[in-house]
């Protein structure tokens, strides 16, 4: 459902700048959910949708800046972009959609809902689905199973297949986790306003950005994000969710897979098994998802047409940093031309 249509004059990065038709959109269904679809004004053809996925407690700013738009670059290539807000996020929240209970419900309804509009609008059959984060493994697993036969392909950046690994403290914070989680203390399943450690990011980011300090995890590389790109990401981009959604995704790197909560879907077999094309992005510097726990998906993925890439980056700078749109950017934009 369409809210709202204007033409919008928008930064791609830098000084480069483009026109774009700008949709403000929402979900029809029991949970309304927003996104926001850019493109190039007609008679300019379509190449394919797009759909951007963000990852945990982020939203569709994760994509999106006033300095540097990963949306606006593959809009200016062509692509039909939908950026999406999950449920309890950004725009949906205050649509009326409620926190997430589990992981299943972005993989079961959410991802349906957004793909069956980006259809309907685009009038394309299938599309790509782009994850940061979390939102790789939810395309991961969305793809492999309800939207099997509406997905051309998936890319994910800096998605941690196997949460933890190649992490000492990683580990041990999933461990823990696990064994507070036996208790009953955590099943109140409380929401998170991960908005403060975004606040105290942005306050605290020469400290962060520091080469000399060894800090055990960093958000981002020092130096990879300029100040005036980083500091808006860290105000818009830091949203809430639910513990429930963290643990689910800690108990997949535990148990080596992923599950639905009734034990009824093997996800990761789902996505193993998937033959679509597959580009998996890890950060060699990326302290919150190494690439010890985001190559397997790439190992253990049977697609006839998969890809690998590493590049010396953290979590947050594989999409917003300076070198990301001389690196990543072009990868993924020339790995969608091509398929």
């Amino acid at each position: 459902m369409i809210l709202r249509t204007e033409m919008v004059e928008q930064t791609i990065d830098g000084e480069q700048r483009q026109t774009f038709v700008k949709e403000v959109l929402m979900t029809r269904g029991k949970h309304p959910l927003g996104m926001v679809r850019k493109r190039l004004p007609p008679p300019s053809p379509s190449r394919g949708a797009v759909i951007l996925v963000h990852g945990y407690a982020q939203n569709r700013y994760t994509w999106h800046s006033t300095k540097r738009s990963f949306v606006n670059y593959l809009a200016d290539d062509g692509w039909d972009v939908f950026n999406v807000d999950l449920r309890g996020h950004g725009r949906s929240r205050r649509f009326g959609a409620p926190f997430p209970r589990t992981l299943d419900d972005y993989i079961r309804e959410d991802m349906p809902a957004f793909v069956e509009e980006a259809r309907e609008l685009s009038g394309h059959e299938r599309v790509f689905l782009v994850g940061h984060s979390m939102g790789g493994l939810i395309s991961y697993f969305s793809g492999a199973t309800r939207l099997r036969e509406r997905v051309r392909g998936i890319t994910s950046i800096g998605s941690p297949y196997v949460f933890g690994r190649g992490s000492a403290l990683l580990v041990g914070l999933r461990e823990l986790a696990a064994a507070v989680g036996w208790t009953g203390l955590l099943d109140a399943n409380p929401a998170l306003p991960l908005r403060v450690v975004g606040q105290h990011l942005g306050r605290q980011r020469s400290l962060w950005n520091a080469r000399h300090l060894p800090l055990p995890i960093r958000a981002w590389a020092p130096d990879t994000v300029e100040p005036e790109v980083l500091e808006e990401y860290l105000a818009r981009t830091f949203d809430r969710s639910t513990l429930a959604v963290a643990l689910d995704i800690f108990r997949a790197g535990r148990n080596d897979g992923f599950k639905s909560v009734d034990g009824m879907i093997d996800y990761s077999t789902a996505f193993e098994i998937l033959d679509r094309p597959l580009l998996v992005v890890a950060g060699t510097e990326d302290g919150l998802a190494p690439p010890e726990s985001v190559r397997p998906a790439y190992d253990r993925s049977r697609s006839s047409d998969k890809t690998y890439r590493a590049f010396p980056f953290g979590h947050i700078d594989l999409v917003v940093g300076k070198e990301a749109t001389r690196t990543v950017w072009p990868l993924v934009r020339n790995w969608l031309a091509r398929r």
